[in-house]
C-alpha cells in the first residue's frame, strides 16, 4: 500500500540541495566567473520554482 506523503521524497531532496547551492553560492561568487554564476544562479531558480509549485500544490490539496 503507497503512503501519500504530501511532502514526499523529492521536495525533501530539492530543498536540501537548494540549502547546499545556497551555500556553495559563496564560494562560486569569489571565482569572479560570469559564465558559471549565471548557469548556477539559473538552476538554483529552477529548483526555487519546483519548491514553491510543489508547496502551492499541497496547499491546494489542504484546502480541498
Amino acid at each position: 500500500m503507497k503512503n501519500n506523503d504530501e511532502l514526499d521524497q523529492g521536495f525533501i531532496i530539492s530543498t536540501v540541495l537548494n540549502v547546499f547551492f545556497m551555500l556553495g553560492l559563496i564560494f562560486i561568487m569569489r571565482l569572479d566567473n560570469l559564465f558559471i554564476l549565471i548557469l548556477y544562479v539559473l538552476i538554483i531558480g529552477i529548483n526555487a520554482i519546483y519548491l514553491v509549485t510543489k508547496s502551492m500544490k499541497v496547499r491546494d490539496d489542504q484546502r480541498n
